[in-house]
């Protein structure tokens, strides 16, 4: 027989684990973010891509632009990864080229989630990223898709 203390121990461990792995596995899905207000209603990958490389992608009538999520590492290598496919030198070196051969502006970089939806939120052409988690407690925020699920 297990001794009371042990049984009381192994609980306590499995609705930890249960607490903790369930934010985690929402905190992974990253998601394409527009302000609910606003007229975007639906990117395909190519234009998401062209978009955050600094590209002209047009919706319902108005150029759209992309703001960088940098409020966390882990959605930063998302966003090399999964969003452009380039590393972060080789992404860096294409908005310097775009901005000294045609004077484009690189995106605008947020390191605060919050400063990000106040910014996606008051702008119907911008476009970003989020966790799916954060994303969805700002009724401000439309989600437009689920990144990296194609």
């Amino acid at each position: 027989m297990i001794p009371r203390s042990i049984r009381r121990l192994g609980l306590l461990a499995g609705v930890l684990l249960l607490h903790f792995a369930q934010p985690a596995c929402a905190a992974d899905r990253l998601v394409l973010i527009a302000s609910a207000s606003g007229s975007v209603s639906s990117l395909n990958s190519l234009e998401i891509q062209k978009l955050c490389l600094g590209l002209t992608v047009v919706a319902n009538g108005g150029d759209l632009h992309p703001l960088r999520n940098e409020s966390d590492g882990g959605m930063r290598e998302l966003f090399y990864q999964d969003i452009i496919s380039m590393t972060e030198a080789t992404y860096e070196r294409r908005l310097l080229a775009l901005t000294l051969q045609q004077g484009r502006t690189t995106p605008p970089i947020y390191r605060d989630s919050r400063a990000l939806f106040n910014a996606v939120a008051a702008d119907p052409h911008a476009v970003s990223y989020a966790w799916d988690a954060d994303a969805r407690r700002d009724a401000r925020i439309r989600i437009l898709k689920v990144l990296g699920s194609e």
